[in-house]
């Protein structure tokens, strides 16, 4: 019969951390719903697997300790980022027999997220295992073609901001009205803002060189943004949106690209400081955005470097926010976003 054993217990600090990878890996911030301190195993059956982005949910059947049958319902990475492993559907089967492993809901005991899956007959697979690639790549010349973010230990993305300390009047109105766990537009889909387009970790991202303009696709949530190589303003009356109004220029090697005309949104969906409930970090719709893009030949990675300025909602302009990228082989696959509701899974 179906088990489950080491519920929701605190087990060996070592595997708690091997599983704290799982901060920087997620597409939304991890740790303000699952505790990596808090490991679970869970043995059972498989009731559904809802492949979507930008996140999927496995569901279970399993007995508990005192002999209970519970459902319980896990979070991973978006269906992209999973089936490029050989997570899939074809694989979490109804009623097949699997054993999770991951970290504990922080508000649902039932809940999980999972970071290994062990069948019967001895397969594991991996939620962070990096897909297959082919043993070399050809040598980048310039900072066209596709590619991966660059894992960076300690990269999370609900660390403390110190940007939290320069906050205006106004910003603090409109952070104190932001609920991060109902209010961000990444619950309905929109890409939100162009540093988090840039740190989504798991989905390749694509550059393509024109005459007159860059195209920057990203897989994650279907992102394609147009830089105006032709134009030295933006519109002054143009839409204001999450991604902006793009216009850019080379410096040598260096593409620099001047985004204005935002819409107010988020930077940070989550801002985890010690003592305080958990916040967002806004913008307001005077946000520009300078980004910096070369290769770096001899690493063979794409150096992305994104400087903010938002006179309306800090009193300072941010430091710079630097990234890596490393070539990636990886075809851009629809990402087909799904609006998610307050407690993750859309499951009826």
């Amino acid at each position: 019969m179906p088990s489950i054993r080491s519920i929701f217990e605190n087990v060996a600090t070592l595997l708690g951390a091997a599983l704290m990878p799982l901060a920087v890996q997620a597409h939304h911030s991890f740790a303000p719903h699952f505790d990596s301190k808090k490991p679970v195993s869970i043995s059972g059956t498989i009731t559904a697997f809802e492949a979507r982005n930008p996140h999927s949910y496995l569901h279970m059947s399993a007995v508990d300790e005192n002999g209970r049958t519970e459902e319980y319902v896990c979070e991973s990475h978006g269906y992209t980022q999973l089936s490029r492993i050989g997570i899939t559907p074809a694989v979490l089967k109804v009623g097949a027999q699997v054993r999770i492993e991951g970290s504990r809901s922080r508000n649902d005991s039932h809940r999980c997220f999972f970071t290994d899956l062990t069948f019967p007959d001895g397969r594991v697979l991996h939620v962070n295992a990096n897909p297959a690639h082919p043993a070399t790549l050809a040598a980048r010349h310039d900072i066209s073609g596709t590619w991966l973010l660059a894992p960076r230990p300690g990269r999370g993305t609900s660390d403390p901001q110190p940007m939290m300390a320069f906050l205006t009047p106004a910003a603090k109105a409109a952070v104190d009205r932001y609920n991060p766990f109902k209010d961000d537009p990444a619950f309905r889909c929109d890409p939100v803002a162009v540093r988090r387009v840039w740190g989504a970790p798991g989905t390749p991202l694509m550059i393509k060189l024109e005459k007159d303009r860059v195209i920057l696709r990203h897989e994650w949530m279907d992102v394609q943004r147009i830089v105006r190589l032709d134009q030295r303003e933006h519109p002054k009356n143009g839409a204001r949106t999450s991604l902006g109004h793009s216009i850019g220029h080379f410096e040598g090697d260096t593409l620099v690209i001047e985004t204005a005309n935002f819409s107010d949104g988020v930077l940070n969906q989550y801002v985890e400081q010690p003592g305080e409930p958990t916040r967002g970090l806004l913008h307001s719709a005077a946000l520009t955005s300078v980004e910096r893009l070369h290769l770096d030949a001899t690493k063979q990675q794409l150096v992305v470097e994104v400087t903010l300025k938002d006179p309306q909602y800090f009193t300072r302009d941010f430091e710079p926010w630097v990234a890596e990228y490393s070539p990636s082989d990886l075809k851009i696959e629809p990402f087909n976003c799904s609006p998610e509701g307050v407690d993750g899974t859309i499951k009826k």
